[in-house]
């Protein structure tokens, strides 16, 4: 099964700031790059999605997190589409 992926509004602000804040301090290049990878990790939701760990962010069973290179994608399943809900720098518990 292929679910669909849908990046909700907060989660494509959190990804412009993300590249924002690499371009400021590092480079467009780096930026460009990065952004890249994680829209690579999110689209690989679309296969198997329930791989990833429950969320430590959220209560509800269908919400997990994906984690990249210090960064969280949390997401929800609903049917047969993933919500990506925010990506942040990963919190240390």
């Amino acid at each position: 099964m292929t679910y669909n992926i849908i990046i909700e509004p907060e989660a494509k602000e959190d990804l412009k700031n993300i590249f924002s804040f690499i371009k400021e301090n590092g480079s467009l290049n780096i930026a460009k790059d990065f952004l890249a990878q994680l829209k690579n990790q999110i689209t690989s939701l679309s296969f198997m999605p329930q791989r990833c760990r429950k969320s430590l962010y959220h209560t509800d069973e269908n919400t997990k997190d994906l984690i990249y290179k210090g960064y969280t994608i949390s997401y929800y399943i609903l049917n047969d589409t993933v919500h990506i809900l925010a990506v942040f720098r990963q919190r240390n518990y």
